[in-house]
């Protein structure tokens, strides 16, 4: 299973989606947006209207895969029937940058080649990616319904500096809690949770970090376990 390592020497594994998963995803977008063309054909037609109307109805299907993975935490309906998602490659939400850069590349990786450029980039690339998630720094990954110390786990490498020294006052059911908030959000559920979860862990630890929620609880895990790993 690849290792993605985080700006805070954090070690994630994460799951990638096969190639066969990916493909059958866009499989399923591809039926879901043809129906979509031939209802909207059936209203616009039905409406004597002229040709700009049908512009207007279907340009917005250009944006399917951005609009859906964007409001849907990297989910497009077809990845989500799959359950995959894009992620970036420390384990984060992707912005809107990063599914912009995604979507624009469509046109290279998958319809002037008829998806032969994206199959051979997803084959070779070390972390299954498409020319567009290199751009754009992500890949896709599964969704598993499994534990979560299975989901989420992390390790500091060799060179890892603690930066939290407090976490000697947490223990392990702690620690536990955290890679299960984490893990929900990553799949796309519980974001004020972790929010709230980080703020009582600055408030117990009392530490003042300017990190983002989401790396500070990797953070303070990273810590734990290497502290701990130190001292065994």
């Amino acid at each position: 299973m690849p290792k993605f390592v985080t700006s805070q020497n954090i070690e994630i594994e994460l799951e990638l989606a096969s190639l066969g998963e990916r493909i059958l995803a866009f499989l399923l977008d591809g039926i879901i947006m043809f129906f979509l063309i031939i209802g909207m054909s059936i209203v616009v037609g039905g409406t004597n209207a002229g040709s700009w109307t049908f512009l207007f109805f279907y340009i917005p299907l250009m944006f399917y895969s951005l609009a859906f993975e964007y409001l849907g935490n990297g989910q497009s309906p077809g990845k989500r029937a799959m359950n995959i998602k894009v992620v970036k490659l420390d384990g984060s939400t992707p912005d809107l940058g990063s599914y912009i850069l995604r979507w624009l590349f469509r046109l290279i990786d998958i319809y002037i080649m008829y998806g032969g450029v994206s199959i051979i980039s997803i084959i070779l690339t070390q972390n299954g990616q498409r020319l567009g998630d290199i751009v754009a720094g992500t890949t896709v990954i599964k969704i598993r319904e499994v534990g979560a110390a299975q989901a989420f786990r992390t390790k500091a490498t060799n060179d890892h500096v603690v930066q939290f020294p407090a976490v000697k006052m947490l223990n392990d059911d702690q620690i536990e809690l955290m890679k299960k908030a984490l893990k929900m959000r990553r799949d796309g559920f519980n974001k004020e949770g972790v929010e709230q979860l980080a703020a009582k862990l600055k408030e117990k630890m009392k530490v003042d970090t300017d990190l983002p929620d989401v790396k500070f609880l990797y953070a303070v895990i990273s810590d734990y376990e290497f502290i701990a790993n130190q001292e065994f």
